[in-house]
Parts: structure tokens; sequence; C-alpha cells
């Protein structure tokens, strides 16, 4: 993994994990799993561990190509991990994310190439893109589990980061196989399509689409429970994707790589979110 990346998430971690313990003593002494996970969880990360296990497996011994060897074994692990701290729905929540972004990365595949647009690998995902991708996700599945009393606003953010990841792959890809007119933000000069940080109408209202689906998805298996939470989502997603594409056309060229990019569009995306549910 690129050595930014993971110096982003190790510090990331630590200043969620620093923002806790510096809560009031007498939260801490009322709520134990702050400071510690709880052996409870031991039978549900039995039972993670046990169909991520069955699920490589199956996916090893297939012909899949939307990941590569190594980043099928990351996306096992990180399918345990949210699993045993989110539970199924989450779980199921990140699968359908999955399935839908590597599906609308294929469409067109031998235009992109030819227009070498197209992803590395023929979009089959390593471990870089997986938690480039998830590693946001994670933590706030992970904040959900050990702070109860915020957890549905931990799990607002989990769906947050989830659509805003599936909007920018939704906006890039669609706008790559179909996008007529590509602009560069800020500038609006117009560019050749699959341009860091191009967008085009076609991307855009795909993003949109994504945006809706996942989040409809998220209300339906009960992870968000009010409408005005897939509000605050689906609007959270769209600024956090077109913050990322400023910083794309800006950025990326220079020392941002595309894993750190989206680190950062999906972490804006959930404290978005979070901002705007208690301004709400």
């Amino acid at each position: 993994m690129n050595i930014f990346l993971l110096f982003f998430c190790l510090m990331l971690n630590f200043t969620c994990i620093k923002s806790f313990l510096n809560q009031p003593k007498n939260i801490l002494k009322s709520n134990r799993s702050l400071m510690m996970i709880d052996s409870s969880i031991l039978p549900d990360f039995t039972n993670a561990l046990v169909v991520n296990g069955i699920g490589y497996t199956i996916l090893k011994e297939s012909n899949q190509k939307s990941l590569s060897s190594s980043g099928l074994v990351h996306s096992a692990v990180l399918g345990t991990g949210l699993m045993t701290f989110f539970g199924w729905k989450g779980y199921a929540l990140c699968v359908f994310y999955f399935v839908l972004g590597s599906a609308v990365t294929k469409i067109k595949m031998e235009q992109k190439k030819k227009e070498n647009i197209a992803e590395q690998n023929d979009g089959a995902r390593g471990p870089k893109n997986v938690w480039g991708s998830a590693s946001v996700a994670m933590i706030f599945a992970i904040l959900s589990y050990l702070n109860k009393e915020n957890a549905e606003l931990y799990k607002l953010a989990y769906v947050a980061s989830i659509s805003t990841k599936l909007t920018d792959t939704f906006q890039s890809e669609v706008g790559k196989a179909f996008g007529k007119n590509t602009y560069l933000i800020p500038s609006l000069s117009k560019v050749p399509r699959g341009t860091e940080g191009g967008i085009s109408i076609e991307g855009t209202l795909a993003g949109i689409l994504a945006s809706l689906i996942i989040n409809v998805s998220a209300y339906k298996l009960g992870i968000i429970d009010k409408n005005k939470e897939i509000l605050i989502s689906v609007v959270s997603s769209q600024i956090a994707t077109f913050i990322e594409s400023y910083l794309g056309a800006k950025y990326q060229k220079e020392w941002m790589t595309n894993e750190i990019v989206n680190v950062i569009n999906t972490l804006i995306g959930s404290l978005l979110s979070i901002l705007f549910y208690k301004i709400l």
C-alpha cells in the first residue's frame, strides 16, 4: 500500500481514538464499550470469518475478474471486519456497492482501452483500491460498535462514505463511456473525457442515480431509518465528489495518488453527513 495512504489511515484511526479518550470521564465510565471490545463479539467474528472464508474460496475458484488475487484476500479481511462490527446489513450494503461499482467499470471497456482511459488491470481491484475505497467505511463501522450512544450517526456516516465512493465511480466510468462534453473543475475549461477532475452531464446524472440507489438500499436494509438521512447522504456524497474532482484536477498528478484522493473523498462525504445531520 502506498506509504502516504497508510500514514493517512493510521492518523485517521489515531484521531478517532483520541477523540473518544478525551471525552469526559463520566461518559467513559458509563460506557465501557468505548474503551474495549466486548468478548461477546467473538461469535460474530467467527461467523464473519466463516462467511468470508467461504466467499473467498468460491471467488478464488471462479473466473471473476473484478478483484486481483491480493485484492481478493484484502476484500475478505475487509468483509470480515465489516460483518463483525456492523453485522450482515452493513456487509450486504458494501457487497452491493462493490457489485455495482465493478459492473459500471466494465461498461464500454474496449472503447476506454482504445482511448487509454480504462482502469488498470481491466478494472480488477487490488489492495490499494480496496482500502482506498473502504477504509473510512471500516472506521465508522468500528465506531458504531464502540459507541452505541452515537451509533445512528456513525451508521449514517458509513452509508455516506459508500455512497460517495459509488457516486465517484459512476460519475467517472459513465463519463468515460458516454460523456460528450467534459469540463475541468474549477476552470470549467473543456478537456478530453477521462481527464482527472473532469466532469460531464452524463457522469453527474449517473452519480446521482447511483447515490439514490445505494441510499434507498441502506434504508430498506434498516441501516438508516429516516428520509432525512437519505437526503443528507445523497447531498453529502455529491458535494464530496465535486470536491474530489477539484482535488484530482489540481493535485493528483503532482503528489496525490488515486487511493489517497479516494480516502479524502469518502472521509469528506462522511463528515459532511454528520455535520448536516447535526444542523438539520
